[in-house]
């Protein structure tokens, strides 16, 4: 993941973090120039575990807000495993109905990047 992001259109930066010697943290800054002027700026945050488990957080900030949205696999007593926490504020969670519960990190870091790539052309729209 963290060779596909390095090299993915969107990036400005890649930082990442270990837990032990294990790799457990990928973040990506977003390019800024790919975005409209009033963003302050954007971020994926990639995180996996052992049991297979992960978090996919989007995170775009502005100057007076933060909208944000995740994609996530870990037992959640109020939905499917496999779910999505929508924006703005990614505080619900909603089944996602189209994904199969043992999709690949990889595989979902393949569907994120277009989930955002949609993100900022609608950005764009918006202006």
């Amino acid at each position: 993941m963290e060779t596909r992001l390095h090299t993915h259109p969107l990036a400005a930066t890649v930082r990442t973090e270990r837990t032990g010697n294990t790799l457990s943290l990928v973040c990506l800054q977003c390019d800024r120039d790919q975005y409209p002027a009033h963003i302050a700026g954007a971020r994926l945050e990639v995180r996996w575990y052992t049991n297979d488990d992960y978090n996919f957080h989007y995170i775009e900030t502005y100057p007076d807000d933060v909208w944000q949205c995740r994609w996530d696999r870990h037992q959640n007593p109020h939905t499917q495993r496999t779910h999505f926490h929508p924006p703005p504020n990614a505080d619900s969670a909603a089944a996602i109905p189209d994904t199969p519960a043992d999709q690949h990190p990889s595989a979902m870091l393949t569907r994120t990047l277009a989930n955002i790539q949609d993100r900022i052309e609608s950005l764009w729209e918006m202006e």
